[in-house]
């Protein structure tokens, strides 16, 4: 008798050490620290608190201790803790519509673009616009409408007008003088901390001749401004010649529109 009683204690010594436990069960942390894992309630879990969930330094998200889990740490609740342009998912910031579901996310009259919903007429990029249809000052405005805004630029409440000039010409007419007038008073309204004017030809001729007489051109606008009171130190030429039309066209009225200065102001 005195056999079979020392065969069941041994048994029940061997059964209580924690070492003979089966994973996922145990009985204290040691039980799961070869799956990396703290024991809970007799079976391993991946952590008790923060500390023990595995973080990365480079990664985006933080992980947090979550129901004995480890999960990424929540950056909202509601739409209100998100930056302008997301929404918030599944305790996540992220953007507040797709191309896919723009009526869905944003409702009729309104597209996706760059993830975030905005008016049909907003854009970043011409292809955010339609058929016939480019972004000018992230503005969708008609093919039509193009050639004019492109050689006009908003300072501060008024608008700064390119300058035009004749065939093979480099010289400002009458017209020309009056228009970089209006230029002028508009400068001074508002402070500019540079003053870029870019000369302009249309497509006719070499690349190197029309690179010479943009610079021209440009150059007598900056004369013609530094004589009404600009500072000329502020005031930078450059010229781009035929490589940037302002209508792409091969007639004259085309070719009308190309021959230019632009006027570039830059904020302070």
């Amino acid at each position: 008798m005195r056999r079979p009683a020392l065969l069941l204690a041994l048994a029940a010594a061997l059964l209580g050490c924690p070492g003979h436990v089966k994973y996922p069960e145990c009985k204290v942390d040691e039980d799961c620290k070869e799956h990396t894992q703290v024991c809970i309630s007799g079976t391993c879990r991946q952590c008790r608190e923060d500390a023990q969930c595995p973080q990365n330094p480079q990664a985006l998200e933080a992980q947090v201790c979550k129901n004995n889990a480890c999960a990424a740490k929540q950056q909202c609740s509601s739409n209100k803790e998100c930056s302008a342009g997301q929404k918030c998912a599944q305790d996540k910031c992220v953007p507040e519509c797709t191309e896919t579901s723009a009526e869905q996310d944003c409702g009729a009259g309104r597209k996706c673009f760059s993830g975030r919903c905005a008016a049909e007429e907003e854009c970043l990029a011409d292809g955010d616009c339609g058929d016939g249809r480019a972004c000018v000052q992230q503005r969708c405005v008609a093919q039509g409408d193009l050639l004019a805004s492109r050689s006009e630029r908003l300072h501060g409440n008024c608008e700064v007008k390119a300058v035009y000039f004749g065939f093979d010409e480099s010289t400002l007419s009458a017209n020309a003088r009056q228009a970089l007038s209006q230029d002028w008073q508009c400068l001074q309204k508002t402070p500019y901390r540079k003053l870029v004017l870019t000369g302009h030809t249309d497509e006719r001729g070499t690349t190197e001749y029309n690179l010479a007489l943009g610079a021209r051109r440009a150059e007598a606008a900056k004369r013609y401004l530094t004589g009404l009171g600009a500072e000329e130190k502020k005031v930078r030429t450059l010229s781009y010649g035929k490589e940037r039309p302002a209508d792409n066209g091969h007639d004259d009225a085309a070719w009308a529109r190309d021959r230019r200065v632009e006027l570039i102001p830059e904020a302070p």
